[in-house]
């Protein structure tokens, strides 16, 4: 059974992952608004792909210490132009996008914050309960 020490690794591991992504994702998102009037561009977006079964780290003995819990994560970029293209054949819908940045900004926020509160966790407890 974990001890409560390596569940906070675990959690701060986690929330790692989601703040790179959605930084990475913010990227792709910015990048869909720069190119609004490009002729022809189709929107992007970032999607999470767990790691197949077979790249996941696994433990040879009791006594390793185990990586972040789901494996590496991996990020594809895909076509999000869903939207009907322009007359240009730009298919960017700047309410859209802004939209989705919007709500990338709220999710990496809320992981900074966790991260930020799991890491308050980890001080204390290094100070014997003193704060």
């Amino acid at each position: 059974m974990p001890s409560d020490v390596s569940r906070i690794y675990d959690a701060v591991d986690r929330l790692e992952v989601a703040m790179s992504y959605h930084r990475d994702r913010h990227s792709v998102l910015a990048s869909n608004v720069a190119h609004l009037d490009t002729p022809g561009y189709r929107p992007l977006d970032l999607q999470r792909t767990p790691a197949p079964e077979a790249t996941r780290p696994w433990l040879t003995n009791p006594a390793h210490q185990a990586g972040p819990a789901g494996g590496v994560e991996d990020r594809t970029v895909v076509d999000d132009g869903g939207a009907l293209a322009g007359p240009d054949g730009n298919a960017v819908q700047l309410e859209r996008e802004l939209a989705k940045i919007d709500a990338n900004r709220v999710r990496y926020g809320t992981s900074a914050e966790l991260v930020s509160r799991r890491m308050a966790l980890l001080r204390y407890a290094a100070g014997d309960g003193n704060s």
